[in-house]
């Protein structure tokens, strides 16, 4: 017997029959390899576009300030109407300190009051202080309900007055003498205030006739307190609520007062969905540029206000940079020449465009509503007089979009043939080495060596060194004495030569019982 040496053995090792395509796992592995390769190549593709990142290049960062509008008025130049700019803001950069405590104070009143009161109720203060301010003469129904409100905010006024008094006076706060005093300043000063001027402003206008004019700085203090508190009211993320109004009918008026070129002059920035999808507080009640692309127009029908606004013009866009967020814009007007838009609740439909359009307008918040795919969305919400619209132009991203796509359907046209034949040709070759002798060899070995593998050791039987130990510790028959004629006949079989040996021991046994015979007959 010949046996191998360690070099044989290893090249045998390294001798493996192919792999065997056709089974699952092999089929497996080369379906996540394949993945692979197509994933690194489409996220290489993905990374060579530039339009990938240019939603770093939309604007500042998250936490920069906001970019001034470059074709707005710059820095230097005063604006004509600075409220315009900056809706629920108010101006404190001119006050005092005493100034500024008590307009913060006159704020957490009003706050405590519209706590207290419905939103009938604050509608109703709303517009008795925009009437005020037009110098228009209320009815005597209005005239009614407001007496009645006027003494219910006179009573909170008081009630408020001496809890911060109380306050003061604790002995269980941790106030300063210094500090005591500043209140009770503030608290004296806003008494004084109230007293002498915004109760007898509250009361003129029940005055027959009411001269509002004279108190007319009073009226637009306090609509600078309720439209800080209509702004604080709106909450992100959200569907409409009935607090909304406030802040939505104040902005659209202040709108409404302007030309539409007086309106973008006051631009504050120009920004993205990524800086009002991320800041809305800063962003808030602020005039912002946003430009894009229509993807949907359409009218609906406006609920009843004071403003006489009967109907607005919706416009969805897509907003340049490349991401998915897009903006909601309500319109009081739309350019000279643009399409009439279907009434998306009466018509049932919508008008499908794809031009330029630049916006300028308030942010209002961002609103949650349902989507085309029936799942609820939150996308920035403006509010605009009009809009400007660039008639057949697109976005650079769109074009250069729709290029790529015609350039990817030649790609298509000319690739799939090509990789269909290639395919075709590699599985014909494997076929063919699959099918050769020597590898139907090799797997028919392998196959061997796996059902041995699967045997446990009391199946199987003893190898050949083990079966000739075994031999060799049996013990052999006693030796027998041969005739000439057994030397000279031929070897017999194992089986024969067995056979034999008991025949032989027979007649042995035989002639020894006739021996033994004769001699116990002699004697």
């Amino acid at each position: 017997m010949r046996f191998r040496s360690s070099k044989e053995l290893a090249e045998q090792e390294q001798r493996k029959a192919p792999l065997n395509y056709s089974s699952r796992r092999v089929q497996y592995k080369l379906l996540i390899l394949v993945a692979l390769l197509m994933g690194i190549v489409l996220a290489i593709e993905k990374v060579a576009d530039p339009n990938t990142f240019s939603f770093f290049g939309t604007s500042q960062s998250t936490d920069a300030p906001p970019q001034p509008d470059p074709d707005g008025p710059s820095q230097q130049t005063p604006l004509p109407f600075p409220s315009l700019a900056h809706y629920g803001t108010f101006d404190t950069g001119k006050l005092s300190q005493t100034d500024l405590d008590v307009h913060q104070t006159y704020l957490d009143l009003w706050a405590v009051i519209f706590k207290r009161l419905t939103y009938k109720q604050k509608k109703l203060v709303v517009d008795t202080v925009r009437k005020a301010r037009q110098q228009v003469i209320l009815d005597d129904e209005h005239k009614t309900t407001w007496w009645d409100l006027y003494q219910e905010i006179d009573e909170l006024f008081q009630k408020y007055i001496q809890q911060v008094l109380l306050s003061l006076n604790s002995s269980e706060n941790v106030l300063t003498d210094a500090q005591k005093a500043r209140g009770m300043a503030v608290i004296a000063t806003l008494r004084q205030q109230w007293n002498d001027h915004h109760r007898k402003a509250f009361l003129e206008v029940l005055e027959e006739p009411a001269n509002t004019a004279r108190w007319n700085q009073q009226y637009r203090f306090t609509q600078s307190i309720l439209d800080q508190l209509s702004v604080l009211m709106l909450e992100d993320h959200s569907i409409f609520s009935v607090n909304d109004d406030l802040a939505w009918f104040r902005m659209l008026e202040q709108l409404s007062e302007h030309d539409y070129p007086v309106i973008k002059q006051h631009s504050t920035a120009r920004v993205g969905a990524l800086e009002l999808g991320t800041q809305q507080s800063q962003f808030r009640g602020k005039l912002v540029t946003v430009r894009g692309e229509i993807r949907k127009a359409y009218r609906v029908q406006a609920q009843a206000n004071e403003l006489k606004i009967e109907q607005y013009h919706v416009i969805i866009i897509k907003p340049s940079g490349g991401t998915l967020v897009p903006f909601v814009v309500y319109s009081l007007e739309t350019p000279k020449h643009f399409p009439a838009l279907p009434d998306k609740n009466l018509d049932g439909k919508t008008l499908d465009l794809g031009d330029v359009v630049e916006v300028t307008g308030y942010f209002f918040k961002s609103w949650a509503h349902p989507g085309g795919d029936g799942q609820m969305h939150s996308s920035p919400l403006l509010l605009a007089k009009s809009f400007d619209w660039y008639k057949g132009e697109r976005l650079e991203e769109t074009a250069k979009a729709q290029a790529q796509e015609a350039s990817i359907s030649i790609w298509v046209i000319l690739g799939v043939p090509v990789t269909l034949a290639i395919a075709i040709s590699i599985s014909v070759y494997l076929a063919s080495i699959w099918n050769n002798d020597e590898s139907r060899t090799r797997s028919k070995r392998e196959d061997a060596k796996k059902s041995l593998a699967q045997l446990n050791d009391d199946e199987v039987g003893p190898s050949v060194h083990e079966s000739l130990g075994e031999l060799a510790n049996q013990e052999l028959p006693p030796p027998t004495s041969l005739s000439q004629s057994d030397l000279d006949s031929p070897p017999m079989s194992a089986d024969n030569s067995a056979t034999d040996d008991h025949v032989a021991k027979q007649e042995h046994g035989e002639s020894t019982d006739n021996e033994q015979g004769r001699a116990s007959a002699n004697e």
